[in-house]
C-alpha cells in the first residue's frame, strides 16, 4: 500500500491489517511514530532485542508483540498522543483518584 494512503494518515478503528515493508526496524519504529496518534502498536519477530527497542520506541499507551490485541481486566488500556490521556483498567486507573504527598522525616 502507498504511504499516502488513508490507513497510513488516520487512525483507523475496527479490525485492519495495513501491510507495509520496512529496510530496518528504526524505518519501521520512524514510520509508526509520525502521525499524532498513538493508541495501539502490533509488531511481530523473533528478536529479543527487537522487543526491547519496540517497547521502548513505540508511542503507543499499549503494544501488542507476537499475538492479536487481547486485553485483560488488570491490563491498563489507553493511549498516548492524540489517542487520548491516561489508562483505564488495571492499577493505574485508580491514579486520578489519588493524591500523591512525599513525606520526608529526619530524626531529631
Amino acid at each position: 500500500m502507498s504511504l499516502e494512503s488513508d490507513v497510513f494518515n488516520n487512525e483507523p478503528f475496527g479490525p485492519i491489517a495495513a501491510i507495509r515493508g520496512f529496510d530496518t526496524l528504526e524505518e519501521a519504529i520512524a514510520e509508526a511514530n509520525r502521525l499524532p496518534f498513538g493508541l495501539a502498536g502490533y509488531a511481530f519477530t523473533k528478536s529479543f532485542r527487537n522487543v526491547h527497542l519496540l517497547s521502548q520506541q513505540m508511542e503507543v499507551g499499549m503494544l501488542w508483540i507476537n499475538q492479536p490485541a487481547a486485553p485483560w481486566p488488570e491490563m491498563p488500556f489507553g493511549g498516548v498522543k492524540d489517542s487520548g490521556y491516561g489508562s483505564e483498567g488495571g492499577p493505574e486507573a485508580m491514579e486520578g483518584y489519588l493524591v500523591t504527598k512525599a513525606v520526608s522525616v529526619m530524626a531529631v
